[in-house]
């Protein structure tokens, strides 16, 4: 006759009932993490590229308000005293006059440029050196705009002979440094939203919120 240890058995069955137990455990926890971990790159992915997009955003913003042609009465130096109609105008007062417009108008695009520096670092770190092109592009966006500028002033203080001397480099310098924000045949401007064009392409993979 076959004699059973019932009490073994069933702390057999106990043994055998826990080390289960353990192993769902340590399942339904490694599952739990891995899923923790999607759902937190998924955050942090959101915010970086909702953050790239905002600063490249700020940057075309600020460029369209910099480039706009025309300058009101209250961005000119508190002592500036515009020439008098009929009276040819002294070029050196006329000069550091506009000097201080685009100086001022250019900060805000200089601190959007930072910022977008910034948070492409971030984009970089996450998902590698591609979107850096696209960020780069939009420096050379600003760049044009920025030299356009600058030879806008030299023009000035050389009493216009710059541009009277090749009139077709005034005519593109003029076009690349303003242009109305509803322009759509001016090259900067396309360059400008083919740049943050580019962006959202790159970025559109990464912008959707994670649940």
């Amino acid at each position: 006759m076959c004699s059973i240890d019932w009490p073994a058995f069933f702390g057999s069955l106990k043994d055998l009932a826990l080390a289960g137990a353990a192993v769902v455990t340590a399942w339904a926890a490694v599952r739990g993490l891995r899923k923790w971990r999607e759902e937190l790159r998924g955050k942090t992915d959101f915010e970086v590229a909702r953050g790239l997009a905002r600063a490249a955003y700020r940057v075309r913003d600020e460029l369209a308000a910099c480039r706009t042609p025309l300058i009101r009465s209250d961005e000119y130096p508190p002592d500036y005293d515009p020439p008098e109609l009929g009276r040819p105008a002294d070029r050196a007062p006329e000069a550091n006059a506009l000097a201080h417009v685009y100086n001022n108008r250019w900060k805000p695009v200089t601190e959007a440029l930072r910022e977008l520096d910034a948070q492409r670092l971030e984009a970089e770190a996450l998902w590698g050196a591609d979107i850096r092109k696209d960020a780069e592009a939009l420096h050379r966006c600003a760049t044009t705009v920025f030299v356009s500028m600058e030879s806008i002033l030299d023009n000035a203080r050389a009493s216009g002979a710059h541009f009277e001397a090749d009139k077709e480099f005034g005519r593109r310098t003029r076009s690349q440094a303003h242009a109305s924000p509803m322009a759509t045949d001016n090259p900067p401007s396309n360059d400008i939203a083919t740049a943050v064009s580019a962006i959202e392409g790159r970025l559109s993979g990464h912008l959707k919120r994670p649940v």
